[in-house]
């Protein structure tokens, strides 16, 4: 009897657990860079853990100054960027996105682009405009809490003004996913390496 209440409560969890969300709220996002010297972020994003995908149980405000604490005190000192950047390449990461399944909710994004010349600036504001747009609508289900808007600057000077603010959620399944996914390529990598280890050493023989 003690055994199955045990099972059931692992079960109950594991499933609270499988249909949990995590919900990523990007209150404020603003860049500012006038090239190629002067640059200026300020950012606040809301990380939330919810079970049965609306109760929050865990919540994690991120900001510059938090993310400069954590930084200041080494936590990520031993994580090396690079080799992450090795393990994973394009199409990879295309296969990542792909799979991750991203709900956008809300999402509000003002730029403003100009570069030294005109006739530049006119080409690549249509350009970046149409990408922009056919991203959002391939993972966009709800039109109305959407918008964007791009404004070309004509003032002979390389900058970017960028204002963002957004609601995302993202399924655990989807996450437990993506791990499956960079586990498998990792021992996909190992394996092929391993393989011509092997190959180079019969060489020899």
């Amino acid at each position: 009897m003690v055994f199955l209440f045990i099972v059931l409560i692992f079960l109950i969890l594991i499933t609270l657990f499988i249909t949990s969300k995590i919900r990523v709220e990007v209150e404020e996002f603003k860049f500012i860079s006038k090239m190629p010297k002067k640059q200026k972020l300020n950012y606040k994003v809301v990380i939330k853990f919810c079970i049965l995908g609306k109760i929050p149980i865990i919540k994690i405000i991120l900001n510059k100054e938090k993310i400069n604490k954590i930084k200041n005190k080494g936590i990520f000192k031993n994580i090396e960027i690079k080799e992450i950047e090795k393990d994973l390449n394009p199409k990879d990461l295309s296969k990542i996105i792909k799979e991750s399944n991203i709900d956008i909710k809300k999402i509000k994004l003002n730029i403003e682009f100009g570069t030294e010349n005109a006739s530049l600036t006119a080409i690549l504001v249509p350009i970046i405009s149409t990408l922009i747009a056919f991203v959002i609508r391939l993972k966009i289900k709800k039109y109305r809490n959407q918008n964007f808007n791009i404004k070309p600057l004509f003032l002979n000077q390389n900058l970017v003004n960028i204002e963002f603010s957004g609601i995302f959620e993202i399924k655990m399944i989807h996450i437990i996913n993506i791990i499956y996914i960079l586990n498998k390529k990792k021992g996909e990598d190992k394996n092929e390496r391993t393989s011509n280890r092997r190959a180079y050493a019969n060489s020899y023989e």
